[in-house]
This record gives structure tokens, sequence and C-alpha cells, in this order.
């Protein structure tokens, strides 16, 4: 097939009205899908190669000591879900920020019923900064 030939092929492609969905979501089925994205995160690790998974799932199942354990979900490449049982831990972790892994960011965000995990995008991070040798006369809130 040459390149023409895929292209007529693609344009003839199309779904009308009356292919409609499928299936209707139920309410019931909505509404836990809604509570469990109320209580998850997605993260991704800012790092220019692929992060060791296996390494990365136990390690921060360690460092962030929930209460009641979350669920790690590999979405692809260093993208991740995380999926807390309740919201007390999953705001604890967004304030305890900034996290890394392997000396990479680890971007954090909650995610939103619309697009997908892969659209959504890390544009924000709290980062903490130390600065030394500062005259005592400027060691004040309103100064810093």
């Amino acid at each position: 097939m040459d390149q023409d030939e895929i292209t007529n092929l693609c344009a003839s492609l199309s779904i009308s009205e009356k292919d409609g969905p499928v299936r209707i979501l139920e309410a019931n089925l909505r509404n836990e899908a809604v509570i469990r994205m109320s209580l998850s995160l997605v993260s991704m690790i800012l790092f220019n190669k692929i992060v060791n998974r296996e390494a990365f799932m136990r390690v921060i199942g360690k460092i962030w000591r929930v209460n009641e354990g979350f669920e790690i979900e590999l979405v692809s490449g260093n993208i991740f879900t995380f999926f807390f049982k309740n919201e007390e831990d999953r705001q604890r972790i967004i304030s305890g920020g900034p996290w890394s892994f392997d000396n990479a960011l680890m971007g954090l965000a909650k995610p939103e019923g619309k697009g997908t995990i892969e659209s959504v995008q890390f544009k924000v991070a709290k980062f903490w900064v130390q600065i030394h040798q500062v005259p005592i006369l400027c060691m004040t809130k309103k100064i810093g």
C-alpha cells in the first residue's frame, strides 16, 4: 500500500451519531470512580531516563508511611498514580513535598475527571530554600 491508499482509507473512517456510546455509565459506577479519583494523585518523576519501577514502588511506600496505606499503579514511563484510602493521608503527602526519587524531582498533581492521565501537566513545584551566612539583623520573617 502506498501513502495515498492509506490516506484514502483513513479518510473513509468515521463515527456517526447513531454509533453513539456502547454502554451508558451506571450512576453507582460513576460515583465510585469520582470517590476513587478524589483520593488519588498523579506523579511524574522528572528524570531523563526511566526509573527502576520496582525500587520506586518499594521505597516510596516506606518513605511516605501513610496511616491506611495506598496503591500504586504504573501509567507509563515515569508516570504513576497513587490511590489513597483517606483524604488526610493524601493531603499530608501533598503538603509534605517536595518529594524526590533517585535525585529526581517528583511532580504531584490532583487528577481531574476530563482528559487522560498523560495529559496532566506538572507546572508547579514547591521548593525548600536554605540560605547560609545571613547577617543576624536580616534574620526576620519580613526580610526573609
